[in-house]
């Protein structure tokens, strides 16, 4: 499948570091064993709705969330318009599917919302951009944590090569909600398998939200859906990443931890042919969003014709990865 266009928003504001308190134990609690699992020493958040004025401490915990639903609307309208005239035309009248992705599936309870209108649009559906897309056929949600927008993209890959629709529309948000982020994060990991890294590292959660189109239309970036590698075995995965797919010339991981397929990798990549990219040391980490990260590292990269593996990892050591022929 072709992905016609996309598009990505996060937060104008600046990094604020979150501090623990006694008012909130176990978030504090959360915190401090994420670092641990992590290697890291502090936790960065860039959140939209966040202003300098309010008490920062509170602030980044629970910040407005008019903003958040805002930043659907305008990303899913900015990926709208990089579609010429005629291939919006074609968009609103043909047969196009709608996915709603979301890290945590009912986040809510953490936002301070009065109206059900604006809870249903974070948690279930936002029905102004099935509006706007013009979807009548088909619409569901998708909650998968990081592997969700890799989910959705399967279903589309699956809709458009069944060829029962000529669109599929995703939309994903990630809203970096401390508690969740840390007890995301909160792995037990044996002492040989911690994450070794570089003293004085911070990890940084970004909100980002991303409208992407895919068709079977041909555009710039065609991307081929994977399966799942088990990391039972290192050298046969890098065998079946590497060895049997000579043609990649990048990889790009959405990991927060290393695992042991980029460790290896990095550590032959000054010999190999391929760069090894890490998207979350590069950009910040934005949970299900993250992978998506790589389409933009083209786009800033202006590489030449090539392809690329993005992998993305889950807490269990093994991998989710798609391809893109750019």
């Amino acid at each position: 499948m072709y992905l016609s266009s996309f598009s990505m928003l996060e937060p104008q504001d600046g990094i604020y570091i979150y501090y623990p308190c006694w008012l909130n134990v176990w978030e504090s609690h959360l915190y401090k064993q994420a670092l641990k699992s992590t290697g890291s020493h502090a936790w960065g958040f860039r959140r939209f709705g966040t202003h300098k004025d309010a008490y920062i401490r509170e602030m980044i915990r629970t910040p407005p969330y008019k903003a958040y639903i805002d930043a659907m609307e305008q990303v899913s309208e900015a990926a709208l318009q990089k579609l010429t005239a005629r291939e919006r035309m074609l968009l609103l009248k043909s047969r196009t599917a709608f996915i709603y992705v979301d890290s945590w599936g009912e986040s809510a309870p953490f936002e301070d919302i009065s109206s059900a209108l604006h809870t249903a649009t974070i948690d279930t559906l936002p029905k102004n951009l099935v509006k706007k897309f013009s979807v009548t056929d088909f619409t569901c949600k998708i909650r998968g944590e990081k592997q969700s927008l890799v989910q959705a993209m399967q279903v589309a890959e699956d809709y458009l090569n069944w060829q029962v629709f000529d669109y599929v529309v995703i939309c994903a948000a990630y809203r970096a909600v401390p508690v969740l982020v840390f007890s995301e994060e909160d792995i037990r990991c044996p002492e040989k398998g911690k994450n070794r890294r570089e003293s004085g590292v911070m990890n940084l959660s970004v909100e980002r939200v991303g409208c992407f189109i895919f068709s079977r239309r041909e555009a710039e970036l065609s991307v081929n859906c994977g399966g799942y590698s088990i990391q039972d075995d290192n050298r046969k995965l890098i065998r079946q990443l590497v060895e049997n797919h000579q043609d990649i010339n990048l990889f790009t991981f959405s990991g927060l931890r290393k695992g042991a397929a980029e460790q290896e990798l990095l550590k032959n990549g000054n010999s190999s042919v391929f760069d090894v990219i890490n998207l979350i040391d590069t950009y910040g980490g934005s949970g299900c969003l993250s992978p998506a990260l790589s389409w933009i590292y083209l786009e800033q990269q202006a590489r030449e014709h090539g392809k690329m593996r993005t992998l993305v990892p889950d807490n269990f050591g093994g991998y989710n990865w798609f391809d893109t022929r750019y």
